[in-house]
């Protein structure tokens, strides 16, 4: 791990940073360019709305970190919750133009995946006995398929499992691989598999090279945090606490707007 010691030159508000810009322009275009950001009709529209990926795993090893180092549990989990339930109102608007969820947009935003991971993490680090500790974690993530929320029962074990294996990169980065394999399955799979069976081989490998160009997303988000990320909180951390906060919502809420005043409702 030494070896490496002379990568780690990022501090982790840069990094956040780093992940919120190919976010921000992966959300937009593809919640308002829609069907036009597709593999079929534009190679790079795709690429742009994809690269959003790469802010996933960057945020959920900062959920592990956070648990790590904070102060209270209690208070970062309700800063979580709150955030989770003021986002949901410009995500629904965002992708509806209503505060409905309908369409394929049933889940809730992924503020509730980054909540429920740190409860989690809590349960495990808690007095309870071992049989007890998975049952909840089990709970919470059933939870996740239940409620849609984004990543479904795939988050929470990323999370858990860049807070345990931190000392075992190797086998760390596989399990984190197969978690992402497993998402992009669940959310390809049917799709892919209707192409297939009707004969559409053009649509079905539109499909899998689509899921592998996610995959590299995911990774590179995994590499530049796990790679270059030095343990440092930044120059202005009280700032940029707030700032990631707000900005999610808020950058929801602008393409909303921007939406609205294209008449794409």
């Amino acid at each position: 791990m030494q070896t490496n010691q002379k990568y780690k030159i990022i501090d982790r508000d840069m990094i956040k940073f780093i992940a919120i810009i190919p976010m921000a322009i992966g959300h937009f275009v593809d919640f308002y360019c829609g069907a036009s950001a597709s593999l079929k009709n534009s190679l790079i529209l795709f690429l742009l709305a994809q690269a959003s990926l790469i802010a996933s795993p960057i945020f959920f090893y900062f959920i592990a970190e956070g648990f790590r180092h904070t102060h209270s549990v209690k208070k970062y989990a309700a800063r979580l919750f709150i955030f989770a339930v003021i986002t949901q109102i410009p995500y629904c608007m965002m992708c509806n133009g209503t505060l409905v969820i309908s369409g394929m947009y049933t889940y809730l935003n992924v503020f509730f995946t980054l909540f429920l991971g740190l409860i989690s993490l809590a349960v495990c680090e808690s007095n309870l006995n071992q049989l007890a500790k998975i049952a909840l974690v089990v709970i919470l993530d059933t939870v996740t398929y239940l409620l849609q929320i984004q990543w479904l029962i795939f988050g929470i074990p990323i999370i858990l499992i860049l807070y345990y294996f931190k000392d075992r990169p190797t086998l760390r980065f596989s399990l984190f691989a197969l978690c992402c394999i497993g998402s992009l399955l669940i959310t390809t799979l049917p799709a892919a598999s209707l192409y297939y069976s009707k004969g559409l081989t053009k649509y079905f490998n539109l499909c899998i090279v689509g899921s592998v160009i996610d995959l590299c997303f995911l990774i590179a988000g995994y590499f530049i945090v796990t790679l270059f990320y030095n343990g440092e909180k930044g120059k202005n951390p009280a700032f940029t606490k707030w700032f990631f906060y707000i900005f999610y919502p808020a950058h929801l809420f602008l393409i909303y707007i921007a939406k609205t005043v294209a008449g794409k409702y």
